[in-house]
């Protein structure tokens, strides 16, 4: 890679415009970014009454829920509860538990 080139990036998700701001192609590495005071968020446990959420999204404030832009984490649990799996999608946040919803 040359000075000042881009990555091609691809897979199943599309890049948010944050990530592709903060990978800088001169070092070839990614920007450290905290998750900004503006940003809502929302959890859904689905049933589980253990206190550990099914997902978590992060939005601009004031984006409704049935509006693009939410970036949503899904996370799956083992028979004991424990994590096994994070997943992230981005998305509208009322659509996160439809099949056609893909998290990566």
């Amino acid at each position: 890679m040359a000075y000042g080139d881009t990555v091609d990036q691809r897979g199943a998700v599309k890049p948010s415009n944050l990530e592709q701001e903060v990978f800088d192609p001169k070092i070839g590495a990614y920007k450290y970014v905290e998750i900004p005071s503006n940003l809502q968020m929302r959890g859904d446990y689905t049933g589980r009454t253990d206190g550990q959420p099914v997902y978590i999204g992060y939005a601009i404030r004031g984006l409704a829920s049935s509006a693009d832009g939410w970036l949503i984490q899904k996370f799956t649990y083992d028979v004991s509860g424990f994590m096994t799996l994070h997943q992230i999608s981005y998305d509208i946040w009322d659509d996160r538990a439809d099949v056609g919803t893909t998290y990566a």
